[in-house]
């Protein structure tokens, strides 16, 4: 019996397709965070919050969704974010490194005003598997910028995500 090339390769496309689909992954996740808004200006601390989206086996695609509420001596500085997001998981390696590009919304008060703005941020970060279900967020770099404003953070994160069946 003679196998036609197509569809082999038809049936290989939707087996890796419905391998991607079957291993979707949502997290939600909560860290401490800590800021420098502008070099030499006070370290702003405070929760992040999100939840995450993703499938792949070893390259994971989805999305992001996240909120920083970050304040110290009357300044305050509030994000909320979304976006795409690519993690990697290699099959043996405990270690996901993951990167994101997210879009959204910055208030920044203090000194007894307030704005908001539209703000961008670029994350990398580090998770690895302490428990079933449970990974470590090592360590999470987001440098995030605020349009029609001089803040530039420079925010380091640690905190514990929850993986989702």
């Amino acid at each position: 019996m003679k196998i036609n090339s197509r569809l082999l390769i038809v049936v290989a496309v939707v087996s890796i397709f419905f391998s991607a689909a079957a291993s979707a992954q949502v997290g939600i996740y909560a860290g401490f965070s800590g800021a420098q808004l502008n070099p030499g200006s006070s370290t702003l601390y405070g929760p992040l919050f999100g939840a995450y989206w993703q499938k792949g086996y070893i390259l994971n695609l989805g999305a992001d969704l996240r909120g920083s509420f970050l304040t110290h001596n009357g300044t305050t500085f509030n994000t909320g974010a979304i976006g795409p997001r690519v993690a990697i998981k290699p099959p043996v390696f405990p270690l996901r490194p993951y990167g994101e590009a997210l879009v959204g919304i910055a208030s920044l008060s203090g000194g007894g005003s307030s704005s908001h703005h539209l703000n961008y941020q670029l994350i990398a970060g580090i998770d690895t598997t302490i428990l079933p279900r449970i990974d470590w967020r090592i360590v999470e770099f987001d440098y995030s910028a605020v349009t029609s404003n001089s803040v530039n953070a420079k925010i380091f994160t640690t905190g514990l995500v929850l993986r989702l069946p």
